[in-house]
């Protein structure tokens, strides 16, 4: 074993991202001093890790803008009444159809429904996480009554808001797939289509779908109840929003120009704006309050994008350091003629890397 590689200042440098995340440091603070003391450490000394630090935030950017805009998408999204109109429907079905006799069949119907809902927040109506308190706090009588394990309504949001970023190239997933994952590589110099990621990302799809399942049918599979204070608490019916079907209607129309303008342009940017028009023009936001509505989106979404411009730069001071390519050398040497190890070291670089 090569113990140089302990010394590699990449490695030290995501230990210490790692060690300050988990004492609750903001991320985008965490991400600024393990690049700079891993910068340090190469002997770029603290100018030269700023720098390059600095030199990486542009890469970021677009990202951060992309997101900005969906979340300003999201926003007009919501006030339209369509993530209302979905909640209330599906709570009015359920109050119709649960008996004793018809639970089982329901919970698994519930069950896909939520897993579509989740999915299609990421691409086909682009919300995001924001649908989760419009749509989640009216079902928990519902959850109650089937005595439902909330950790597997946990897990079924999560598979559907991270899953659909790794095969879907559409909405966030556009994001991910183009600007993330393949501009990396394209960064680094190998060329690469766009039609390649999706196929390969199927195999850690598979893996999300394999933990969704052994959440349904094994972990959390059991009827779970709560106590009764805290339901009790949980459950007080919220007086329903009045919804107008004009607005939904426009609604259903901004999500279908915002993927046809991702189809057409290829541009997840402009077709956020299109799609915001279409609310303007039909008279469901004013014009005056387009400035509310970016502001929310980027208090919604921005975290996230400045993130990204922050994790850019922290990429480009361990691209400076020369740590990854050393990484990479110790790989080559170590594996030889050994695919599968070569492979297995590195997809473990890989996410050393990433996180």
């Amino acid at each position: 074993m090569d113990w140089s590689m302990l010394g590699n200042p990449v490695l030290l440098s995501v230990v210490m991202l790692l060690a300050l995340s988990a004492l609750r440091l903001n991320v985008v603070f965490s991400l600024i001093l393990a690049s700079v003391f891993g910068g340090v450490i190469a002997g770029l000394g603290t100018g030269g890790a700023v720098k390059a630090f600095y030199g990486g935030l542009g890469g970021g950017a677009g990202i951060a803008m992309n997101y900005a805009m969906l979340g300003a998408f999201s926003i007009a999204i919501s006030r339209s009444g369509v993530t209302e109109l979905i909640a209330q429907k599906l709570f009015a079905c359920i109050g119709r159809q649960v008996t004793q006799k018809q639970i089982f069949c329901f919970k698994y119907s519930l069950i896909a429904i939520l897993t579509l809902i989740a999915i299609s927040s990421q691409n086909l109506i682009p919300v995001h996480i924001a649908f989760i308190p419009v749509l989640i706090p009216p079902l928990l009588p519902v959850f109650e009554r089937i005595r439902l394990d909330r950790r597997m309504v946990a897990c079924i949001l999560t598979f559907g808001l991270i899953t659909p970023y790794m095969v879907l190239p559409v909405g966030f997933g556009k994001i991910y797939i183009n600007e993330v994952v393949l501009g990396s590589i394209r960064k680094s110099g190998m060329d690469v289509l766009n039609s390649q990621a999706p196929g390969a990302m199927l195999i850690p799809a598979a893996g999300m779908l394999t933990g969704l399942l052994i959440a349904i049918f094994f972990s959390y599979r059991k009827p779970r109840d709560y106590s009764k204070s805290a339901t009790d608490r949980e459950l007080r019916e919220v007086e329903p929003k009045k919804i107008s079907l004009f607005n939904v209607g426009v609604g259903v129309v901004a999500i279908a120009v915002a993927l046809a303008g991702q189809f057409l342009m290829d541009s997840l940017i402009v077709a956020s704006v299109l799609a915001v028009l279409v609310f303007v023009c039909a008279g469901v936001i004013r014009i005056r309050d387009t400035q509310d509505v970016f502001t929310q989106g980027v208090y919604l979404m921005g975290g996230i994008g400045l993130v990204m411009i922050a994790a850019s730069g922290f990429a480009e001071v361990m691209r400076a350091t020369g740590g990854v390519d050393e990484m990479v050398k110790v790989v080559g040497g170590f594996a030889g003629d050994y695919k599968g190890v070569a492979v297995f070291l590195m997809l473990f670089i890989g996410l050393v890397i990433t996180m």
